[in-house]
């Protein structure tokens, strides 16, 4: 099966009103959407005022380079709706995503997969949530820092199909944008561990192409 379920619950409001709160996640899902248009296959929907879901290709053709930008949807999705805090489950059925709530939720996490084998589920499930405990912790100025930082993405496939780290942005270009002084932007991102962000993506996306492709040869 090449398409997979993602759904995000709200877990914090961030001090935000319900209609706040709605017209954020608007903003942010649509935005993302047109985004990563190439791993979704239909924009994000707004289930609720507090729920999302969306269905995503990752299995077929380029897996690895649709794993890596998926795992960036899920961080450019946490990153813009700080301090809005969510909790994601993914999965290949809505029973499987239930199930993959109930695991997140039982063991506080940020995101945990379902319907892979056992092995492929706890890896992918650690290696995620591993990112979700820092991007948690980030400020909305970390978080705006970051973003700007890695506009053109963590992780990319290189021409001989292996995966590479995309270039950071300069430093200076962030003082002049956000018009605050090259120390301000260091520190920032050396209190956000911005490097182990970069490994943390650069492994879930390796492990995420590993639970697919298991997935798709499995009889």
């Amino acid at each position: 099966m090449n398409k997979y379920l993602l759904q995000a619950k709200v877990l914090s409001p961030g001090g935000s009103t319900a209609a706040v709160l709605k017209r954020r996640l608007e903003l942010v899902t649509e935005a993302v959407s047109q985004r990563y248009a190439d791993v979704l296959v239909s924009d994000i929907k707004l289930l609720d005022g507090e729920n999302f879901l969306c269905e995503v290709s990752v299995g077929s053709d380029s897996t690895l380079q649709k794993s890596g930008r998926l795992i960036e949807m899920i961080c450019e999705l946490t990153l813009r709706l700080t301090p809005i805090k969510c909790r994601f489950a993914f999965a290949q059925t809505e029973a499987e995503l239930t199930e993959a709530f109930d695991e997140a939720q039982r063991n506080r996490l940020f995101f945990a997969a379902c319907g892979f084998d056992e092995l492929s589920n706890r890896s992918l499930t650690g290696a995620v949530s591993a990112i979700g405990g820092l991007l948690w912790d980030w400020t909305e100025r970390q978080s705006q820092f970051v973003r700007a930082l890695l506009r053109d993405g963590v992780v990319a496939v290189d021409d001989n199909q292996q995966l590479q780290f995309v270039k950071e942005r300069k430093r200076r270009e962030l003082s002049t944008f956000f018009k605050v002084s090259p120390s301000v932007i260091t520190e920032c991102l050396q209190a956000a561990n911005v490097k182990r962000f970069r490994y943390q993506v650069f492994t879930a996306t390796v492990m995420l192409e590993k639970s697919v492709a298991c997935a798709v040869v499995a009889p």
